[in-house]
């Protein structure tokens, strides 16, 4: 015995036995049921396209209750197209469906309660699709939508306006930014998609497309703030003028909030200085710190340890490295860009969004981003991007106080006192400036430790004591004796003139006066 979807279509199986009219007289439930069999071709479902006969296209259509179809699906969406070349009609598969039924119940075959039972339609619904299909044949049946524009779209002087945006002052941004530079400042919402399809038609390209990421080990979230934080720089041309300048910047782990911002011209231990202590200020001391091999970080000499060295258990620090251990932070050193990909994602980021936003406010200059980058990562950049750590607790630590802060900053120097009691620094002399103003006397070789500031201010450490250095202007070196050259080229010798003895024959014979001489010049005799 064969199974059925519904009893409408059971039912439409058992009628199928009689005649037309014979089946209009059998709709009560006193009719007994006569022996089940399978359904007829024409109301089983097709699950192929239904491709007519050449003879069945060259027919002339006499009636548009007998026009040929065409089921054809376009792609895997099951979408239809109308085609007027040669009268054919693209359906989708439920309006075949539902045009094959109709068809049924035009011919009798089928009462308008058994249609709108298999179609999920009322009964006022079936009567006008049979009405339609009377007059207009399956045509009638197609959605009137179609190859019409909706009443939804996008007008054309909007995407005319979003595409002369994209191609002037939101050039080089994401569709996804741009969507919400034009809520913010033209109170015009679109998505981000809607933006990709405008630009698409105009052919311009999309530079900001998501790729297929790469498979690598996941690493999980800190669950902390302050448990981690990454490190690093970004050398970019930030300013659109053809010159790369270099961003340092710090970022939570647990939460991806940006921690501080600072622009350079290179990268440099005073950039990390600086980021590093707007962190301390605003946040505290993290657990631990992750950042690239750079010497800056990790000294170079901190694999091959000398035997002293290693007899102390000592390893050299940079001067980064140093005011780590002071404030109790462990450095942790990446093996690859994509361990620290949480930064390395924020350059991208920053690369595409705060290029605009110094674009709009006109900054040119390191001292105009340093600025606003003061501002941009609490204001715009973590309102946006940044998320609640697992845990409510905060791992970060107070930091030491401001005086004492500002001389671990620094960048320490170790050196030696001369003879004059000034040491030498970047080609440079400087003296201690002792009490009243008074240049502080050194013993030659004395070790004094020269302190420089985030600010350039320069100190010197002698006995604990910290003391302020004035340059000190250097001799004019002495003007060296000319350089006598030979015939050949080859500068020669020169010898140091010897005064003649007392006795010697030219003080005997003393050359006679300067006037003498001329007179007799002058009167042309002979010598």
């Amino acid at each position: 015995m064969l199974g059925f979807r519904s009893k409408s279509e059971k039912r439409t199986v058992l009628m199928d036995k009689l005649s037309p009219p014979e089946r209009r007289g059998q709709g009560s439930k006193k009719w007994g049921r006569p022996f089940l069999r399978a359904a007829p071709a024409s109301l089983q479902p097709q699950a192929t396209p239904i491709v007519p006969d050449n003879d069945d296209l060259s027919r002339p259509f006499a009636s548009p209750c007998r026009r040929t179809m065409v089921l054809s699906l376009v792609k895997r969406t099951g979408k239809m197209s109308l085609m007027t070349t040669r009268r054919d009609l693209l359906m989708k598969t439920k309006e075949a469906r539902r045009l094959g039924l109709v068809e049924e119940a035009v011919a009798g075959n089928l009462t308008v309660q058994e249609v709108a039972d298999r179609l999920g339609l009322s009964r006022r619904q079936v009567f006008r699709l049979k009405r339609r299909y009377r007059e207009e044949g399956a045509q009638g049946l197609l959605h009137k939508g179609r190859g019409k524009p909706s009443r939804r779209r996008i007008s054309q002087e909007t995407r005319d306006f979003v595409v002369s945006l994209a191609k002037g002052l939101y050039r080089d941004t994401s569709c996804q930014h741009m969507a919400e530079l034009l809520a913010e400042e033209h109170d015009l919402v679109l998505s981000a998609k809607s933006i990709a399809r405008f630009l698409r038609a105009e052919n311009l390209s999309l530079v900001h497309r998501h790729r297929a990421p790469k498979r690598r080990s996941r690493r999980v979230r800190r669950s902390r703030r302050g448990d981690l934080v990454q490190m690093d720089a970004s050398p970019f041309d930030w300013f659109e003028i053809g010159e790369r300048c270099t961003l340092h910047g710090v970022i939570d782990d647990a939460t991806g909030e940006v921690l501080g911002l600072w622009m350079a011209r290179n990268e440099c231990l005073f950039g990390y200085f600086r980021v590093l202590r707007q962190m301390l200020d605003r946040h505290g001391v993290p657990r631990e710190l992750y950042a690239d091999r750079h010497t800056i970080f990790l000294s170079p000499k901190s694999e091959k340890l000398t035997i002293k060295e290693e007899l102390e258990d000592s390893a050299p620090v940079t001067q980064f490295g140093r005011a780590l251990e002071a404030l109790g932070t462990r450095y942790v050193p990446a093996g690859s860009p994509q361990a620290k990909g949480r930064i390395e994602r924020l350059w991208g980021t920053l690369q595409d969004r705060l290029v605009v936003a110094f674009r709009r406010a006109g900054v040119k200059t390191i001292e105009e981003a340093n600025v606003l980058l003061a501002a941009y990562p609490g204001e715009v950049h973590n309102p946006r991007f940044a998320r609640p750590p697992a845990e409510g607790a905060s791992a970060f630590l107070p930091p030491p106080d401001g005086p004492a802060l500002d001389l671990l900053l620094t960048r320490q120097t170790d050196r030696k006192a001369s003879g004059d009691s000034t040491i030498s620094l970047d080609g440079k002399q400087y003296a201690l400036i002792g009490p009243r103003r008074r240049p502080l006397l050194l013993a030659r070789g004395q070790a004094v430790k020269v302190i420089e500031k985030l600010d350039g201010k320069l100190l010197a450490l002698v006995h604990d004591g910290l003391y302020d250095l004035a340059a000190v202007d250097k001799e004019p070196p002495a003007t060296p004796p000319p350089v006598i050259e030979t015939k050949t080229g080859t500068p020669c010798k020169t010898k140091k003139q010897r005064k003649p003895a007392a006795d010697h024959p030219w003080r005997q014979n003393p050359a006679p006066p300067a006037a003498a001489v001329g007179s007799e010049q002058g009167t042309g005799s002979p010598p």
